[in-house]
């Protein structure tokens, strides 16, 4: 019995002191820069990388407004951009899209106003496709949270604010 769990004990030494050496230490985690609270890193791929593990790859602001909305304003989309809208966009930029809603009212600055004439009207959809998707200033991202086919939806869904 002795035997056995000196064997034992040796064992689980011998393993304590060679796993350690084996793992490698990440000094990235400690010499990584430091972000403020809801700042997103800007980390750009190389270029012409290709994404993997599902990430997608939305171009910085000159390249985005290149983008093209592949979704067709069907009477189908819009109705699916509005619900989409009412969801995630409302609660800051209101039901109008002036940026009058009820958690936006509590923001300075005020969130964007959407309508025709104004801000978010001079942008092109690329553009107000990456700042939904990687957000802007105090819009936080929603790549996480909507497909890219659904934001594609919720800007065509902008275009018909009045």
């Amino acid at each position: 019995m002795r035997v056995r769990l000196l064997s034992l004990l040796a064992a689980v030494t011998l393993a304590a002191c060679v796993v350690p050496a084996c793992e490698k230490i990440d000094r990235n985690m400690w010499d990584s820069k430091a972000f403020k609270p809801q700042e997103e890193p800007v980390r750009l791929p190389p270029r012409d990388s290709v994404p993997t593990m599902g990430k997608e790859h939305i171009p910085p602001m000159p390249e985005a407004a290149k983008l093209v909305n592949p979704v067709k304003p069907t009477e189908g989309a819009l109705l699916k951009g509005k619900a989409l809208y009412r969801v995630f966009c409302v609660p800051c930029h209101g039901a109008s899209g002036a940026g009058d809603g009820p958690v936006g009212k509590k923001y300075v600055p005020t969130p964007a106003d959407l309508r025709p004439g104004s801000h978010g009207s001079h942008h092109s959809d690329g553009e107000l496709f990456a700042v939904i998707s990687n957000g802007s200033g105090g819009m936080p991202a929603f790549r996480s949270d909507l497909a890219p086919t659904e934001r594609w939806h919720i800007v065509a869904y902008l275009r018909l604010l009045k």
